[in-house]
């Protein structure tokens, strides 16, 4: 057996099988293999290669568990977007079967747009700026994107580039840093290309019609006798969905008898309420509202709307992306490689049009002293839309950003099969968001002024509308990343099982951060200067592999790091790998790790917003009033709600404590199964109130202010970054509710499970089969919120989720049919009668056929086609009936049945 057969094989026992041709799958079976192994081959001696997981040379991730997607795999799924990639495996929570990106509420919520896998269903990953997923490209970091968030978002990569990811599912800060608490992701580009490909794809909708992607790119290189380069590009879109084009996310609310309405207030015809005024003597100040008197007393206006069908379910996106990569053999001891990307994401998120909710008129008696029995009418609080007006814009809220990257390697051969590598990264995010609002304290003067009127919001001028919609809520941040690491790793004696192994490293990080933010007229921010933040870490590090015996190999690794703003850590991890007999492994890790604040947030930027014609002041309906378990007094006042988001000041780390235990068998050709039981406990983990768990109103009382008053809205908006324009929007009097959601180090967590995986190859008279099964169940969830512990296992997700295949291949022809499987859980929120609901399981069905023209199709040398049936049955996610808006009608994520060809030509 060769040393790359040996590498190759080892790794095998250790990868979970998630598709027919999966990583280990197209080693063991060439042909299913042929673009991977090519890929090998033309990439150097796999014994140069290091993996995911460890830091030397022709070892895996000893103690570890390794999940693979290859290249075919990537081509299979027929993925539109990286992230859409990550659906292929269960332990990714927030991606798997589902919502491949950040729900549209939350991006408007607290702009978090970067999407960041989820690995192990941690609480909070969308509540915080940095992520407990480590994301690398080629094992290295890549320059952090956000306007409030510090994550790597996978979509910077191109699909066209991919080579295959490999996921390790155990925390890995000993030997890469902050991060890596759930696991690590590593995105493998290819090493090299030669000639010039195309590839083309187009997605539409049967279920929801309006539903249409397209993506195409091209990549070329070239080989010389001592390097290659390449560079790809490619360009994709996709039309936006509004929750009233499924037939699901609805905005409509029940009453306990089932009767639906909407709640919406700020509608195209007005909401809200008139008083009327009875004249009982002669006097000029003779009036009443008292109803007792006729026809006195406070009236209804109008009808609430339905807001949530005019609101994003998928935004519109588009997206264009440059990946370059050059390698160099620059002596006979000294290989160079070169890697550079860039991309350009821009998110449009259509929105129901913009309204005001006017204050109450103050009544005061008719000048001309009108006869007693006169009934006089004066506008309580009423909300409107500007939508009837002509020269109204309904401008869509607006995210996106531009990066680069540049990362070199040189690998120097130092002799003793010890090689040091120098690396290098250095790239630059500009990240932007513009929510288009309302100019309240304009809105508010027109209105006295009669230049608005609003039962009648068509009459009023250009001018004026304009005036009062030329405002925005932006925010501007910037980020810079330059990294150094230097590894030298080589053999240090013989062993029994093999030759003991070191590899010891430093890295240098600088992080810079800069931000600002305006509530004002569109392009003001401009003048707005940046707020900055700039951190450093210093590194040292060692990983040791021990082959005591050729049935048993341990692993340990150590990391220190030093941050120049909240100190230093220290993180180990031991691991083994036990093989009783050559067809099974036994493996075992235990570790820490941490995951630190970022620059973004030592800004300790807190701002507010707010979200106004969402109640009716005074109603005693609870559908158009806060919710309070608790029975507090939540009707006397306001409209409107106060979200308070961003960072307090002074986080903290969040460290946690993980192990695990696994196998994995190999008791007959083709047949692999295994699994492995993990615990994680995070301790001091960031996050942020999530007001849609009807919980934390219980368990988190004093983040839930109601009734604000004037002291209290004051104080409130003394700590906001922009609290002067909030004060100059609404008055205290108008403050339903006041949320707190900004981030702290709020929640601690334990959480457990079991992976598992099958797989079984073989040939027949028909061709290759293959089929596989894998998967994972959290069997424990505890979750701990500013000091009350509550069990969360599967409390809005599920606990079980899988996925299995049949696949086939004949030559030319392959077919593959996989099912996704989402497990039952209960509901995160209440419905209607206040009780809680247990969401049925979500399954859904995918088929893949592809067609290989090869070498002997004439002019269509090179070509192959492909299509992708996705959600074959057309699964749609359960309803719920809701009493208020707080939370979406549906649970589950899908797009319905989506069919996508494709087509692929290299020359």
């Amino acid at each position: 057996m060769t040393k790359r057969e040996s590498v190759m094989r080892g790794s095998c026992a250790r990868q979970s099988l998630y598709a027919a041709t999966a990583l280990c799958a197209a080693w063991a079976i060439p042909a299913f293999g042929q673009e991977a192994d090519e890929a090998a081959d033309e990439g150097g001696k796999k014994e140069d290669i290091v993996v995911v997981g460890t830091l030397i040379r022709g070892t895996t991730a000893v103690g570890s568990q390794t999940l693979s997607v290859d290249s075919q795999e990537i081509i299979e799924r027929g993925a539109s977007s990286t992230n859409e990639l990550l659906g292929a495996i269960p332990q990714i929570s927030n991606a798997f079967n589902g919502r491949f990106e950040v729900d549209p509420r939350g991006v408007v919520g607290s702009g978090t747009s970067i999407n960041r896998p989820n690995l192990r269903n941690l609480p909070g990953v969308n509540q915080t700026s940095g992520g407990l997923t480590l994301v690398l490209i080629d094992g290295m970091r890549a320059t952090p994107l956000g306007v409030n968030q510090a994550s790597i978002d996978p979509d910077v990569l191109p699909a066209a580039v991919i080579e295959g990811l490999d996921v390790v599912t155990d925390g890995g800060s000993s030997l890469y840093g902050a991060d890596a608490v759930a696991g690590v992701i590593n995105f493998r580009t290819l090493r090299k290309f030669e000639g010039i490909k195309v590839d083309a794809n187009y997605g539409f909708g049967t279920t929801i019609d309006a539903y249409d992607v397209w993506d195409a790119s091209i990549t070329a290189g070239q080989s010389w006798a001592t390097g290659n380069a390449y560079v790809s590009v490619t360009h994709s879109e996709r039309n936006g969905i509004l929750n009233g084009q499924t037939d699901w996310a609805s905005g409509q609310v029940f009453d306990a008898q089932g009767n639906a309405r909407f709640s919406f207030t700020q509608c195209p015809n007005p909401v809200g309420t008139e008083v009327r005024f009875f004249k009982f003597g002669p006097a000029a100040n003779q009036f009443t509202s008292n109803p007792a008197a006729p026809g006195a007393g406070t009236f209804p206006i109008g009808t609430p709307c339905d807001a949530t069908a005019g609101a994003t379910y998928l935004p519109k996106q588009e997206r264009t992306s440059v990946f370059a990569a050059l390698s160099q053999q620059v002596a006979d001891n000294i290989d160079l490689r070169v890697t550079a990307y860039f991309t350009k994401r821009d998110t449009d998120i259509a929105v129901f049009p913009r309204g005001f909710t006017t204050a109450a008129q103050v009544f005061v008696p008719p000048a001309n002293n009108p006869p007693p029995g006169t009934i006089v009418t004066i506008l309580g609080g009423t909300s409107f839309s500007f939508s009837p007006n002509a020269a109204y814009e309904n401008t869509p809220n607006e995210v996106g950003f531009e990066t680069w990257g540049v990362t070199p390697e040189l690998t120097f051969d130092v002799g003793g099969e010890w090689l040091v590598r120098s690396s290098a990264h250095f790239g630059r995010s500009t990240n932007y968001q513009s929510f288009p609002n309302v100019d309240t304290v304009r809105a508010q003067a027109a209105v006295n002024a009669g230049l608005l009127n609003p039962r009648n919001v068509a009459a009023a001028s250009a001018d004026v509308i304009n005036s009062i919609t030329n405002f925005t809520n932006a925010q501007e941040t910037t980020q810079e990343l330059f990294m150094f690491r230097t590894v030298a790793d080589g053999p240090l004696f013989a062993l029994p099982g093999g030759d003991a192994k070191l590899a010891v490293g430093i890295e240098y990080q600088d992080n810079n951060a800069e931000s600002r933010l305006s509530q004002g007229p569109f392009g003001s921010i401009s003048a707005v200067p940046f707020m900055k933040s700039v951190r450093n870490a210093k590194s040292v590090f060692a990983e040791v592999s021990l082959p005591v015996f050729s049935f048993i190999d341990l692993n340990g690794s150590l990391r220190f790091d030093d941050y120049s703003d909240f100190g230093s850590t220290t993180n180990p991890s031991i691991g083994f790998d036990l093989k009783p007999v050559s067809w099974l492994s036994i493996y075992g890790h235990w570790n820490t790790s941490f995951n630190a604040p970022t620059a973004i947030d030592n800004l300790a930027i807190g701002t507010g917003r707010f979200a106004c014609g969402i109640y009716v002041a005074g109603s005693t309906n609870p559908a158009q009033r806060p919710v309070d378990p608790l029975g507090r007094d939540t009707s006397r006042q306001g409209t409107c709600a106060l979200v308070l988001q961003g960072s307090r000041p002074n986080l903290r780390p969040q460290t946690a404590e993980s192990y695990a235990i696994g196998f994995n068998a190999t008791p007959m050709q083709g047949l692999r199964f295994g699994g492995q039981f993990y615990s994680i406990d995070l301790d001091n983990a960031l996050g942020a109130l999530n007001p849609s768990i009807v919980s934390t109103y219980t368990t988190n009382p004093e983040l839930y202010t109601y009734n604000v008053t004037a002291s209290q809205y004051a104080a409130i908006l003394d700590s906001l970054t922009n609290g002067a324009a909030l004060g100059a929007q609404q008055v205290a009097s108008n403050i339903g509710l006041v949320v707190d959601t900004r981030i702290t180090n709020l929640n601690a967590a334990t959480i457990e499970g079991i992976d598992f995986n099958l797989s079984y190859q073989t040939e027949s008279s028909i061709g290759r089969l293959a089929f596989g099964v894998s998967g994972t169940k959290q069997t424990k969830a505890i979750l701990t919120t500013g000091g009350v512990t509550t069990n969360q296992l599967g409390i809005g997700s599920p606990e079980f989720s899988a996925t299995g295949f049949v696949g086939w291949n004949n030559g030319a022809f392959s077919a593959r049919v996989t099912l996704n499987y989402s497990g039952k859980f209960r509901d995160q929120a209440v419905n209607n009668l206040g009780q809680v609901e247990v969401v049925d399981p979500f399954v859904t069905a995918n088929l893949f056929f592809g067609y290989d023209i090869g070498e002997s199709g004439g002019v269509l040398n090179g070509t192959s086609f492909r299509l992708i049936v996705d959600n074959v049955f057309e699964e749609e996610p359960q309803t719920i009936r809701r009493a208020n808006t707080n939370n979406l009608s549906y649970n589950n994520f899908t797009l319905g049945r989506v069919i996508k060809l494709g087509v692929s030509r290299k020359f």
